[in-house]
């Protein structure tokens, strides 16, 4: 299954207010491979086992997922390259809290596909001790 790249740039476009065109600015092309990145991440978590007919069903929602995952990718690497704040005299400004909003989206938009991922990390399991 691929995930159609242009409707996950128009959500990410949705989330960020930015364009994501790989001709267009330096930023515009950062935010199209974040996009295309996090599809591909996505497409890798889907549950091998799930038929055709299901794939389409959870296809809208997990194009939604790769958006919100490169808006919050977008940012982070913000986050990361500019100060939290900035003093001028007796006027402080703070910036932030973006990138937590965002995490809370990409949970929100990650719960409602969930059944079409596959979850890595967790194994239950049955354990028998033997005296």
């Amino acid at each position: 299954m691929e995930l159609d790249l242009a409707v996950v740039k128009q959500e990410f476009a949705r989330f960020s207010g930015e364009a994501a065109d790989e001709e267009g600015t330096e930023r515009e092309a950062l935010c199209a491979a974040l996009c295309a990145q996090c599809a591909q991440q996505v497409q890798g978590q889907v549950r091998p086992c799930l038929t055709e007919e299901e794939l389409q069903a959870w296809e809208a929602g997990l194009e939604v997922l790769a958006a919100a995952q490169a808006f919050y990718q977008l940012l982070l690497t913000e986050e990361a390259v500019t100060p939290q704040s900035i003093t001028a005299g007796e006027v402080k400004l703070t910036q932030g809290g973006g990138s937590e909003r965002a995490a809370l989206l990409v949970e929100e938009k990650r719960r409602a596909v969930a059944s079409a991922l596959e979850e890595p990390g967790f194994y239950f399991s049955q354990v028998r001790w033997k005296p």
